[in-house]
């Protein structure tokens, strides 16, 4: 009987299993890769403030490169700063790696090349099966990707959607890089509220693209309208990103959801990294104090955390689905005003400027002023 069981080993699985294995409880990692963090399904970027936030230091094992913030490029090519706050372009795996290393270095058992079968409560705790195998433990975490086995055969997931990224990894002297020291997110109707990515990283350089859409045939005519070869690139990525879910509950009497399995990823940006630490660490927090006080049901208080947190800010969605119906002229409207700029220019004063020049605008008062909300809590939050 483990005290804790936590299932899959990326930023939340290794995030809720620290705090655990450091304060002495019996804990086990199940992780359905052979070897954790491998294949890379990311875009591999992650502010300053969503590693500092949870505790963690930047480290030259996985940092490939410091960023100095966003841009987002409208179908023009004007751009405006999403953010100014500094980043890392990271190594996704060698990231991962060293998060769940932690949690080992401190107790924790990992077992990889396990994937869960099946699941069910016993004895006031849980039976967790990986194929032949039997695991029993008192604490349950899923932290199982996108697609989680353990929140739907728990019967958790009331609705899942899901948009889909594409990536080709170039040598850094196979990439146009506009600016090297920022990430620039190309947006567009053709995009259907993604959008396409170049993410400098060291020697590489991350070029791709995700939404509603075809990732991949966008992805290879984002490449080639920038002067990129796709048969240059070093690697592909490809993934399954959450855009909006519905869970009943993300805690449960002895079980919590962390991390894209809880769908807390930001559906204006696919972001994923920080909202996976944020949950992961809360799901483990709670674990210890449930163990400490032999009272599962204190697990159930994660939920209201979570639900709380700036992660699901409804704005988000709000903000994403009138973006979606956004046509290129309205957004390059927007990066004609705010070209050289960032999104805190636009205050009642700015928008007063620039209404007498450009009156259809004002249609749109309310969802600017809404953006300005969203993309505050994406500085912060959301990458």
């Amino acid at each position: 009987m483990h005290d804790a069981i936590i299932v899959g080993a990326g930023p939340a699985g290794g995030m809720a299993a620290r705090p655990l294995a450091a304060a002495g409880y019996s804990t086990l990692v199940l992780e359905k890769k052979r070897i954790v963090g491998e294949p890379v399904q990311c875009a591999e970027g992650v502010s300053a403030f969503g590693l500092a936030s949870n505790g963690l230091r930047p480290e030259d094992a996985w940092v490939a490169q410091r960023i100095d913030g966003a841009r987002c490029v409208v179908p023009s090519g004007r751009s405006f700063f999403i953010t100014r706050l500094p980043g890392y372009a990271i190594d996704r795996a060698a990231f991962d790696r060293w998060i769940v290393d932690g949690a080992v270095d401190d107790g924790a058992d990992l077992r990889t090349s396990t994937r869960v079968t099946g699941v069910e409560r016993r004895d006031g705790g849980w039976r967790v099966h990986a194929g032949e195998e039997t695991f029993e433990g008192r604490i349950l975490i899923a932290a199982d990707g996108p697609t989680s086995f353990l929140a739907k055969a728990l019967g958790l997931v009331r609705y899942q959607e899901q948009i889909r990224a594409y990536e080709y990894r170039f040598p850094r002297d196979a990439a146009r890089v506009p600016d090297p020291d920022r990430f620039l997110l190309y947006v567009g109707e053709r995009y259907d509220g993604g959008y396409a990515w170049i993410f400098p990283k060291g020697d590489s350089v991350n070029v791709g693209a995700g939404g509603h859409i075809d990732a991949h045939a966008a992805a290879v005519a984002f490449c080639r309208e920038h002067g990129m070869d796709p048969d240059r690139r070093e690697k592909v990525i490809a993934g399954t990103i959450p855009y909006r879910y519905d869970l009943a509950a993300y805690g449960i009497p002895g079980f919590a959801v962390a991390g894209d399995a809880a769908g807390v990823t930001n559906p204006m940006n696919g972001a994923g990294i920080h909202p996976g630490l944020f949950s992961g660490r809360i799901a483990g927090e709670f674990a210890c104090a449930a163990l400490e006080r032999e009272d599962p049901g204190g697990m159930a208080g994660y939920d209201r955390v979570i639900r709380n947190s700036p992660f699901l800010d409804p704005i988000l969605w709000w903000m994403i689905e009138r973006v979606r119906r956004w046509p290129d002229r309205l957004m390059d409207d927007v990066g004609e005003e705010l070209d050289g700029l960032d999104w805190r220019a636009v205050t009642l004063r700015f928008a007063a400027s620039v209404v007498p020049r450009k009156p259809w605008l004002a249609l749109h008062t309310r969802e600017f002023l809404r953006m300005v909300r969203a993309l505050e809590l994406c500085e912060h939050f959301g990458w």
